[in-house]
């Protein structure tokens, strides 16, 4: 590994660089490739994709001529066109997620023209549903022996008018666990799948659009300058949300080793795949128009912000404040009604060999405070050439540029100021803690502004009937001018500040990323006898991120208005960092199928990676699985009740690298004798380092039963071994700090299912109903022999305990006192075997996980004929801990006085719940209550979509109305369960503190098709 100047992207290259190559390059391949084709004495098949049961027209059906790299997509009126199809006989299959695929015979003549009409039948479990991710190429789901969840985006987005992908992926895929770190527009998402695997690197997943590795950043955003409140609470952009979900297909989910073997170190948290629209196989252009207008807002602020109470010295007397009430009342509201305003424009199509998908979004949405908004243009288009039968070109192209104004969450925010503030305590501003929200609101400006650029290209090729091979080549770069920024204040504001806070400061860091990605694979299929067949396969990879980090600041702007580095009178010192990690692997599979009905599979993969250690070189991933359609056998039982059956199981290995120079020995700067320049110790680095190695084992079923209830199961057992463990290094080697070490192992295992009722199924009415369900129970097995001791309260890693458990000393028993009415002769746990005993002797015990042990959700569609869909989902978590440092800091008297009601009405609380939570001389030091049950269910999402007659509007009309964030049933004594402070990465502190939850939504949709 070593620093680079990382890769630039073509734009920013000298034209007699880049773009006459170029230029020779697509017209040489368009030369050579696309001639050949023309003169070609082909036909062409037409015809339309309908639903059997209710003959509707069916979109987004993939139709291929089998054998060939031939096909396309039915657009919304369910019409499809091949055009270049060899003359002679040929089988169509037309596949759609939730559909049975469909295998129709046809006659191609020479310069003929053919019309096939398909009519396809709903099955929520398509065996034959073909998937890309975890695979050496496409495949049917019957042919893997891992899981695979898919989630048809298009069709969810239409239902639930999912704002971003964070909402679009949550509670949609059994296992994986999505939330946004902060309710505020713009804010990034954490992404947990089977929960927490490791004990020092991030937990996020690898994200992949269209074949190509992109940035998954899931902490990133602005930086103020260190000590000052303007960028506290603000690194909370994440780059998932860049990507436009109206522009999403598909979304393929694989969750760990057992399926992610190809994809090597880096995949031991699973992946995930967006697969993006392409044009349909029609001859006309589509085009589309949505606007989406709507509202968002801090249901209830007045009554989930609490009320504090205070008693006056002098009375006695309990005065009480709410900081949204009292700005309310002073006709100052805290908070506004946020506005969404999103307007997205696409068309899409096919002409001769061509087919196309071009679309544009643009958002301007405003969040409900006036330094959090968003504004943002995103641009796609894809085009697929089918330069001759055995060959496809697809390429794919992506731009987002954004202003995003994120405001501040925690320090000094509103949120935080109203909860730990108190009108008797704070009276020189207004009540709030630290600061009055005019600080914050109008002198903070937390901004992001981004510029992205996602290309890809895939060659498709069938050289002979036998043999297909592809290549992916792409690119993700992201340059971002991340600012946190303090205004000059002007003197009505600057009477609140110190003068220095007054003058305001900048901090703006500068980032380049990319990443580039290369991945070639062949398969050759054979059929060795009548029922026994083999896939042969071979694949590489190279992956490069390549990352341009600086930060400069400066402080006290000389007057308003000035607002730039350059414009600061005192300098802060400055950093710049390069990184650059490249992978490369490659892998070989076998798979052996009898009958299509039996599966087995044997693969290796071998990686290296650049973060290794330098004593350590290549590393090898193997995988086996097994499939087995047992419901198609003749033997098979009862087929009438249990229509379809599969079994499967997977075992699979993958990693997760090192960070980028935890194996490196480095020194850093420093100044020598008579000021030379000098180098010092730095870190000791790990020459044997190697990466964390997952292996899992998968065990699943997929049934379907009286064509109408279908499940999908799956057991997973996982070992995360080599865990990279932080240990302290020797005084006398020199360096100074730690040193990572392959030490630790962590075991996860749970079951994750999902099923489907279709309980009205008829023309003209349709009703289902889905459900999904997944545990997880992680467990630290080895430190490596580090002591396990817990000295304080709070979150640790302890052998024999989840990852981040909650150690605390727990209260058992307690009197109330006469007098008082609060905890008196407290007991606590004294630990295992022993007695309860006083508390300040008592040890540290574990109290819990902030992992949730159970998460699930519900959703039911209803459709009444052709015009009318009705829809709600609903999700849960259950068996976590969330730190309530909002309760902590106010009944403690951290905020300069008890404001919690416990504090004043001890009689309304049990004696252990007050010994846990309010400090007195009997309670001292115990921390138990701040440490709150943060199980939920959330009424998610509710929508109804009208479609309009064609007849009256000339058009494809369609109005959605929807809400989200409707309502929610907790014990948790907080603002919102979800809210957490400190999701991101490899984080194991799980902490609400002025954080803004998740906003409830209202919004109309307006779809109008053409």
């Amino acid at each position: 590994m070593r620093s680079s100047p990382g890769w630039r992207l073509p734009g920013f290259l000298p034209p007699s660089r880049f773009v006459p190559f170029s230029r020779r390059a697509v017209v040489g391949v368009f030369a050579f490739l696309i001639p050949a084709a023309l003169h070609a004495q082909n036909g062409t098949v037409v015809g339309r994709v309908t639903d059997a049961a209710t003959t509707s027209p069916i979109a987004a059906v993939q139709i291929v001529v089998e054998g060939t790299t031939l096909g396309g997509t039915s657009g919304t009126d369910g019409r499809y066109r091949l055009v270049n199809v060899p003359a002679g006989p040929h089988v169509l299959v037309a596949r759609r997620i939730g559909y049975t695929a469909l295998r129709q015979a046809v006659t191609v003549t020479a310069n003929g023209e053919v019309t096939v009409n398909l009519a396809i039948t709903q099955s929520a479990i398509a065996l034959d549903q073909v998937v890309v991710t975890g695979t050496a190429g496409a495949q049917e789901k019957r042919a893997i022996g891992n899981a695979v969840a898919t989630i048809n985006a298009a069709d969810e987005l239409r239902k639930s008018g999912s704002t971003n992908i964070t909402s679009l992926l949550n509670a949609r895929a059994p296992g994986v666990t999505v939330r946004a770190r902060s309710g505020r527009l713009g804010a990034g998402p954490a992404i947990e799948i089977r929960g927490r695997n490791s004990l020092s690197l991030e937990n996020a997943p690898l994200i992949y659009v269209d074949g190509v590795r992109i940035n998954n950043a899931t902490s990133t955003g602005p930086q103020g300058v260190s000590g000052r409140l303007g960028g506290q609470g603000a690194s909370v952009a994440g780059r998932l949300n860049d990507i436009d979900p109206n522009d999403i297909e598909s979304i393929e989910v694989i969750k760990g080793p057992a399926a992610a073997t190809i994809y090597g170190t880096e995949a031991a948290n699973g992946v995930i795949q967006i697969i993006t629209k392409r044009g349909g196989a029609g001859s006309q252009p589509q085009i589309s128009l949505q606007t989406e207008l709507g509202t968002m807002e801090f249901a209830n602020a007045e009554s989930r912000i609490p009320t504090n109470y205070y008693r006056v010295p002098a009375s006695g007397e309990i005065v009480t404040w709410n900081g949204v009430k009292s700005e309310a009342d002073s006709g100052r509201p805290l908070f506004r009604t946020g506005q969404v305003r999103r307007y997205q424009g696409s068309v899409s199509g096919s002409r001769d060999l061509l087919r196309y998908y071009a679309s544009s979004t643009y958002e301007n949405s405003l969040g409900i405070e006036p330094n959090n908004s968003i504004r943002q243009l995103t641009l796609r288009s894809n085009f697929d050439v089918q330069t001759r039968p055995s060959t496809n070109l697809a390429t794919s192209f992506g731009y987002v540029t954004a202003a995003n104004h994120l405001g501040a969450d925690a320090g000094a925010s509103p949120m935080l100021g109203a909860t730990a503030g108190h009108g008797n305590v704070f009276p020189a501003t207004r009540g709030f803690f630290a600061t009055v929200p005019e600080v914050p609101q109008q002198l903070y400006d937390n901004a992001d502004y981004i510029d992205r650029f996602t290309a890809s290209t895939t060659l498709s090729n069938t050289p002979v009937s036998w043999f297909t091979h592809r290549v992916i080549a792409g690119i993700d770069y992201t340059g971002e001018d991340a600012r946190g920024l303090e205004r000059f204040a002007p003197p009505e504001i600057a009477k609140y500040l110190t003068p220095a806070a007054a003058a305001g400061s900048i901090g703006q860091t500068l980032r380049r990323n990319s990443i580039i990605s290369g991945d070639w694979s062949g398969s050759a299929n054979f059929n060795l006898t009548s029922a026994l067949s083999s896939r042969t396969s071979v694949g590489g990879q190279y992956y490069r991120r390549a990352s341009n980090t600086s930060f400069l600041g400066g402080l006290a702007f000389p007057a308003p208005g000035v607002e730039t580095v350059s414009g600061a009178t005192q300098a802060v010192a400055s950093s710049q960092s390069e990184v650059t990690n490249t992978t490369i692997g490659a892998f070989g599979e076998q798979q052996f199928s009898w009958r299509s009905r039996l599966f087995l599979t044997g693969g290796l993969r071998v990686d290296n990676n650049s973060a290794f250690g330098k004593d350590f070189k290549w590393v090898t991933y193997p995988k086996v699985s097994g499939s087995w359609v047992i419901g198609e056998e003749s033997f098979f039982p009862l087929k009438d009740v249990i229509n379809t059956f599969r079994l499967r199981a997977a075992y699979g290995e993958s990693g997760r690298q090192p960070a980028a120079f935890a194996a490196l020995r480095t020194f850093s700067a420093a100044t020598g004798p008579n000021g030379s320049a000098a180098v010092t110790p730095s870190s000791l680095g790990n020459p044997d380092l190697r990466p964390e190695r997952g292996k899992e084992v998968e065990l699943g079923f997929e049934a379907g039963l009286f064509q109408r209830l279908t499940v999908d199961f799956t057991y997973f057992n996982k070992r995360t071994l080599d865990q990279i463990v932080s240990q302290a290094v020797a005084p006398s080697s020199g360096f100074p700090g730690s040193q990572f070490r392959n030490l630790g192992q962590v075991n996860n295992h749970g079951i994750e299912m999902s099923s489907t009722y279709r309980v009205i199924a008829r023309p003209g009415l349709n009703w289902e109903i889905t459900g999904n369900l997944a545990t997880n129970r992680d467990e630290i097995i080895d430190l490596g022999g580090i002591q396990n001791v817990v000295a304080s309260p709070g979150f640790a890693n302890i052998v024999g305990y989840p990852i981040g458990s909650v150690f605390t000393k727990r209260v058992v028993s307690a009197d109330r006192d006469a007098t008082t009415g609060f905890a008196t002769n407290v007991l606590c746990d004294g630990g295992a075997g022993k007695a309860p005993m006083a508390c300040a002797q008592a040890p540290f015990v574990y109290i819990g996980t902030p992992t949730p042990r159970t998460t699930g959700a519900i959703s039911t569609t209803l459709n009444i004929g052709d015009r009318l869909r009705l829809y709600g989902l609903g999700d849960f978590r259950r068996g976590n801990l969330l730190w309530n440092a909002n309760e902590q800091l106010r009944c403690t008297g951290g905020a300069g006085a008890q404001f919690c009601r416990a504090s004043y009405y001890p009689l309304e609380f049990s004696p252990i719940y007050l010994a846990g939570i309010v400090p007195t001389a009997a309670t001292q030091g115990l921390t138990q209550g701040y440490y709150q049950d943060a199980s939920f269910f959330k009424l998610r999402e509710l929508s109804a979509t009208y479609t309009l007659p064609q007849s009256l509007v000339g058009a494809r009309t369609s109005i959605t109305v929807a809400g989200r964030n409707l309502w929610t049933s907790t014990k948790y004594n907080g603002l919102d369960p979800e809210s957490n402070v400190n999701n991101a990465g490899s984080s194991t502190i799980n902490q609400e503190q002025g954080v803004t939850p998740p906003l409830r939504q209202f919004s109309a949709t307006i779809n109008i098709v053409w």
